[in-house]
């Protein structure tokens, strides 16, 4: 039978139907796979007996990952012959399509060329995948994080054009993560003023509705007043699960790389100004249920007088690639600063109800 655009024939709790994929799927989570992994060290696998039942989605720990798009090392991601897309992945509006795939060796990014597999593109800054076994051992499928494509590209804006935040000073016994010196606080807000929040405890919304979510550091009297006013709050990410731990998968993003995972439905209103940081977000069905859901989100606390805190989007990143791989092929050894971490916050359930 068909299915609507966006959808595709799927088999749900033993029963044939149309779903869509970014709903319906496998949590697949080897570490082995990861293309920092020498399969001379830690042995090689291979995806050629596995039995690939629908789609699935790529993770290394707790973080949502994807599938390289350029030539991976022999022996890398765990196996002899590492496995990486050869064309990029798709966007949103393009559906399910069809990607090819390839098996390096010997300096032959595609020594051997394996049946192609269908991608999806996700709302949450995510791909789901619908492998194949492969033809022969030892050929397995790489998996890579998000950064990993832009390495390079910010090493160069960092010495060209100065946009990645540096690390924030810290001399002597400085800005802790938490406790005495900074504490961080999140809220939801009623309103897009953020300036009536929700009361603590459990907040019932329709499907639809535009989550207001603000955060704020405070500074201790530790910290001099001249010092403290060098600081601003970053939002790196946020994302929501189906119960109060934040290491439990699946995990939706909202904000990932300091950037919107969607900017259709995602809205960052302040970030890498202030001491407060606030976005807005459409509230959506997670896994196609209704449920509770928990918000979590990760600041860090940026020196704005030493660098840039500005988040860098990934469109600008994608429009200086090939300036970026010309100035900085010499020094991918490096790696790329950061600022200071603040503690991870949660706030919810957030329940998500059908009012009619």
């Amino acid at each position: 039978f068909l299915c609507r655009i966006g959808c595709n024939q799927l088999c749900v709790g033993g029963t044939s139907c149309c779903a869509d994929p970014c709903q319906h799927y496998t949590v697949l989570n080897d570490d082995w796979r990861a293309t920092n992994n020498n399969a001379n060290v830690y042995g090689e696998h291979c995806d050629k007996d596995v039995n690939w039942q629908g789609w699935y989605r790529l993770f290394l720990g707790n973080t949502s990952v994807q599938m390289p798009e350029r030539c991976v090392e022999m022996d890398m991601c765990g196996t002899a012959f590492p496995m990486w897309l050869t064309d990029p992945h798709p966007q949103l509006l393009d559906g399910v399509v069809q990607r090819g795939v390839c098996g390096s060796w010997y300096g032959d990014c595609c020594s051997f060329r394996q049946n192609p597999i269908h991608v999806k593109a996700c709302y949450g800054n995510y791909y789901v995948y619908k492998f194949v076994s492969t033809t022969l051992c030892n050929l397995a499928y790489c998996v890579c994080q998000y950064t990993c494509q832009y390495t390079s590209l910010i090493l160069c804006l960092q010495s060209l054009i100065g946009l990645v935040a540096s690390p924030l000073d810290r001399p002597g016994n400085g800005v802790s993560r938490v406790g005495a010196k900074a504490r961080a606080s999140m809220s939801l807000y009623l309103n897009s003023n953020y300036t009536e929040p929700y009361p603590t405890g459990r907040v019932t919304l329709p499907v639809g509705s535009t989550l207001h979510v603000g955060v704020s550091v405070e500074v201790g009297v530790s910290v001099e007043e001249s010092e403290a006013e060098r600081y601003v709050v970053v939002i790196d990410n946020c994302y929501a699960t189906e119960s109060p731990s934040p290491d439990d998968l699946p995990q939706f993003y909202m904000i990932q790389h300091r950037c919107p995972s969607n900017r259709t439905q995602v809205r960052v209103e302040e970030s890498g100004s202030s001491l407060r940081a606030r976005f807005s977000a459409l509230l959506f069905l997670y896994q196609g249920d209704y449920r509770d859901v928990f918000l979590h989100c990760s600041l860090s606390l940026c020196d704005q007088r030493s660098s840039s805190c500005t988040p860098v989007s990934p469109e600008l990143l994608h429009s200086l690639s090939r300036l970026s791989d010309l100035v900085c092929s010499r020094r991918r050894s490096r790696s790329v600063s950061k600022s200071v971490p603040l503690k991870l916050l949660t706030i919810g359930p957030i329940t998500c109800k059908c009012f009619t």
